[in-house]
């Protein structure tokens, strides 16, 4: 009993840990209006602004971007960066499934943008 109370109060710790290293707040536009939110209150719709240094707070699809880099590697375990652009590509339909599986023009919930800047909706 002694070590399962001991391991809980490890892992709560752990939660707390977490959750200060989470980033609170991010910018969007609402109703027309700039405003920094709790990332917790991000809605469909939701025009999300990030830049250097921000986590994505939801998957989002990029209608803005310069530059922007993001590290995917929660996600993909792949250690590269990766750049994401606002275009929208054309589906090949040859081309197989992995333009699928890896559009530019979004970015996912959790993670990091490394360089440059974008807006996307969420």
């Amino acid at each position: 009993a002694g070590i399962a109370a001991y391991t809980e109060n490890q892992a709560g710790g752990a939660l707390e840990a977490l959750a200060k290293m989470s980033q609170p707040m991010i910018r969007v536009v609402r109703d027309g209006k700039e405003q920094s939110i709790d990332t917790t209150t991000v809605v469909r719709g939701d025009i999300v602004l990030i830049e250097t240094g921000d986590v994505v707070p939801a998957d989002i699809r990029l209608v803005e971007a310069t530059d922007v880099k993001v590290a995917e590697m929660c996600l993909t375990g792949e250690p590269d960066d990766v750049t994401k652009t606002a275009k929208v590509k054309k589906h090949n339909a040859g081309g197989g499934d992995s333009e699928k599986l890896t559009p530019e023009n979004m970015c996912f919930s959790s993670c990091s943008c490394t360089s440059g800047k974008g807006r996307g909706i969420v």
